[in-house]
């Protein structure tokens, strides 16, 4: 494809600088239009700069020697300016002077010339320097263009050499597979390409040799070869491949995951909307291949909107418009010839004022619409000026996106489901089926002047808000809503939700099914599963319960069948030691009852008197283990002086036991305390009787009582045989007889008991001891203030919270 040339209305400049080359005779110049300017002697280099970048000419006639200024050093200068660069310079020098032109040539000059050279010579030498100095003006300009066309792709290019190093890429090729654009660059070949690629999982599942074998294959073909391949990382790429002219290759690359997954998507009515391929580029003859494999068509066009370079592609398209295109045919003239011939079908009746508001597209800086094309076929239509004064055309077939969109219309407005589109920023309702308006019962233009708040209740506003907020950061989701109809009725409805694009706006298309009364039926339904569910777990768990009261009565009294047992086993032979030694007293009475003494009558009267004495204790037991099975004690407290009990009870044991005495230290304990006086005395009784008789050899029994805030503690310590250390915490279990125990008289009752009365005051009691060194049991009563207790109240004891000890 050659590209046109319009130069005949453009005015050339030439600037002479210098005496020789002012002399030079201009006058047979073959150029038209050309304008002769002479530069006035310049002191410095600096100020020749300056006047040349102002006036910006065409060719620079430029004397070797001039005012003190060296031609070729000025020559060079001009050369490394990015303003003047690009102005070829012709050298005026002596005439043999050799070194000079050599000089010259190396200092960037396009030719030199003897300031003797003909005339006609002269004009041949500068009309072929300004025509090689506008043909590599057009070729960059050309090249520009092409250069923006494809990094204006949506598909990445890149073309190799030969070598199989990478002659050219844009932009898009490294950010199809993720990597910095900045990394891949001319020179590299594609394994240092892999190696990049692969840091970010942006290669097929093969190995490096795998998939240099298959690009080897590939250019292997003839043929332009089609391929998909999915990544690593997720990513499906569709490319191109095409073996070039020098043993090379061109390809496209395109990332197609989501136009995968909007097919699979289609069944939803997700309708992704296909981005046209922007601006295609020409370029060199190796880019010319890049150019024909592009899908779409692509047309590149000059300042003056005539064609440059088009695609076969773009051809096909438009092959109803008349006769193949040519270089330098103008655009207006092209849409005439297809107007003509029925090209347009929606500009019949109308083709002047359809070509005005075409031409107005194609001259605005960025366009893109879509147009209707014989046969039902539609292409979309993208265009941008570039800054050279053309512009890049691409055009994409959209028949098929049309054909679903269609499809999708049919599907909205015969869906018998509640359907309508809204805006995702705004809730506006943008588009609604028929099948909406009669569930809600709205007509259509009210329906779409409203947003979806309008059918929500109050409440539910601010939720809707944030689930809005949610769907523009792509957090869509299925949920439940209540709306509102026309007649005020609420519905229950759960919501289907799509995000698409509406007129090119952010929008959400919507399905709405009622479960109104599906949730009605199962809230019933939940309501009457709760109910039975509670039904049954009350009914289990009072089986459950009655069942283990049962099991638990059933254990207790076997429990206590076994305590008893063992209880009257005990106290059966506790009966007959005391029986024994009443029996032998009176029978040593009856023998000497003619010649006993009153100490001998004393001695047996005390013996007898113990005797007694310990079956009282027996009989109080068994009466107070009867009390205890019946889960009764009577307890009426009233003011009683606790240290007159103490003195009483260590009175009475004393007088029983004569061996020991009980050293009192009472004088800190109160007057009086409120208590059962009757319960407390049977409660030191036991514990004297206990220090007496588990210190046989230590006659000393320690009381100490003293008052503690609102409470009075009373310590009993004996000096005696002590208890095991693993005993203490049985010692208050009824029936239990530490080891020590071993051989000394006792039912295992009287702890039990005591600690039943005291807990009955409200108070606690604690044993320490030491094996061998004696027993500490420490009784802490509550003084309980007149107007803290209530008169005459009776304690009962709780059977079931006692522990299995107490329980009957």
């Amino acid at each position: 494809m050659a590209i046109a040339q319009n130069t005949a209305h453009r005015r050339t400049t030439v600037l002479v600088i210098g005496a020789d080359a002012v002399k030079l005779d201009l006058s047979q110049l073959p150029v038209e239009n050309i304008e002769i300017s002479v530069v006035s002697p310049c002191d410095t280099l600096e100020n020749l700069q300056t006047v040349v970048e102002a006036s910006h000419p065409h060719l620079i006639l430029l004397d070797i020697t001039f005012a003190d200024l060296c031609g070729v050093q000025t020559c060079r200068s001009l050369k490394l300016s990015s303003g003047t660069s690009e102005i070829p310079v012709i050298l005026v020098t002596p005439e043999g002077d050799i070194e000079g032109r050599i000089a010259g040539f190396e200092a960037g000059a396009v030719d030199c010339v003897s300031s003797m050279i003909d005339s006609r010579e002269l004009g041949a030498r500068v009309n072929a320097q300004l025509a090689s100095s506008r043909g590599r003006k057009q070729i960059l300009g050309h090249d520009q263009q092409l250069r923006i066309a494809l990094a204006s792709m949506s598909q990445g290019v890149c073309l190799f050499n030969a070598d199989g190093t990478l002659a050219l890429s844009n932009s898009r090729y490294a950010e199809v597979y993720g990597v910095d654009p900045a990394m891949i660059h001319p020179g590299q070949s594609l394994e240092d390409i892999l190696k990049l690629r692969n840091e970010v999982g942006a290669v097929p599942t093969m190995s490096t040799e795998e998939y240099l074998a298959w690009a080897e294959d590939t250019n292997a073909a003839g043929s332009s070869q089609v391929w998909v391949k999915e990544l690593r990382s997720g990513k499906v790429i569709r490319g191109c491949h095409q073996r070039t002219a020098d043993g090379g290759w061109v390809s496209t690359h395109e990332d197609v995951t989501e136009a995968r997954l909007a097919e699979q998507s289609l069944a939803q009515a997700h309708a992704q909307a296909e981005h046209a391929e922007q601006e295609a580029r020409a370029a060199h003859a190796r880019l010319l291949a890049a150019f024909e494999v592009v899908p779409e068509g692509l047309a590149l066009f000059d300042e003056d909107d005539r064609f440059v370079m088009w695609n076969r592609r773009y051809e096909q398209l438009y092959a109803d418009s008349g006769a193949p295109l040519v270089k330098g045919m103008g655009f207006e003239d092209r849409l005439r010839s297809g107007l003509q011939r029925g090209q347009y079908p929606e500009a019949i009746g109308r083709e002047e004022e359809w070509l005005t508001d075409r031409l107005a597209r194609h001259a605005e800086p960025k366009s893109a619409h879509e147009q209707r094309l014989p046969g039902n076929r539609w292409v979309r239509i993208e265009e941008r000026r570039v800054s050279g004064g053309g512009s890049v055309g691409i055009r994409v077939d959209i028949t098929d996106l049309k054909m679903r969109e269609a499809s999708f219309r049919l599907l909205f407005e015969g869906n018998p489901l509640p359907m309508w589109v809204q805006d995702r920023e705004s809730l506006q309702f943008l588009d609604v089926n028929q099948a909406a308006l009669d569930h809600y019962g709205y007509d259509r233009d009210l329906f779409l002047s409203m947003t979806l708040l309008d059918i929500l209740p109050p409440e539910d506003w601010e939720r809707m808000r944030v689930a809005a907020t949610a769907a523009e950061h792509g957090r869509e989701a299925n949920r439940s809503q209540r709306h509102r109809t026309a007649r005020g009725a609420e519905i229950e409805v759960f919501i289907y939700s799509s995000q698409l694009a509406f007129d090119s706006r952010p929008a959400s298309l919507i399905a709405a099914v009622d479960v109104t009364e599906r949730k009605r039926a199962e809230r019933a339904l939940l309501q009457h599963r709760d109910d039975l569910e509670e039904t049954v777990r009350s009914r289990t768990a009072e089986i459950a319960r009655q069942a283990a009261e049962l099991e638990r009565m059933l254990d207790q009294e076997r429990q206590v069948n076994e305590l008893q047992r063992q209880f009257v086993s005990m106290a059966s032979h506790e009966f007959r030691t005391p029986l024994s030694i009443i029996d032998g007293a009176a029978q040593r009475l009856v023998r000497r009852k003619n010649a006993v003494t009153p100490e001998f009558i004393g001695e047996k009267t005390e013996q007898i008197r113990g005797a007694v004495s310990r079956m009282l204790e027996l009989m109080e037991s068994i009466l107070a283990v009867g009390r205890l099975d019946h889960g009764y004690i009577d307890i009426v407290r009233k003011p009683c002086a606790l240290g007159d009990i103490i003195r009483t009870c260590s009175a009475r044991q004393e007088s029983i036991r004569k061996s020991h005495r009980f050293l009192l230290d009472l004088e800190q304990l109160p007057s009086t305390i409120y208590g059962d006086g009757a319960a407390l005395e049977q409660v030191f009784t036991n514990l004297f009787s206990n220090a007496v008789k588990y210190a046989p050899d230590s006659p000393n029994v320690h009381v100490t009582g003293w008052q503690q805030n609102d409470c009075v503690q009373i310590t009993v310590r004996d000096e005696g045989i002590g208890i095991d250390a693993d005993d203490l915490p049985k010692m208050f279990g009824r029936y239990f007889r530490a080891r020590s125990s071993s051989g000394i008289a006792g039912t295992g009752i009287g702890l039990n008991l005591v600690k039943q009365v005291v807990q009955l005051h409200g108070g606690e009691i604690h044993v320490d001891s030491v094996k061998g060194e004696g027993t500490v049991f420490t009784v802490n009563l509550p003084i309980a203030r007149p107007e803290q207790m209530e008169v005459d109240m009776a304690g009962t004891i709780d059977r079931t919270n006692l522990p299995i000890e107490a329980q009957a």
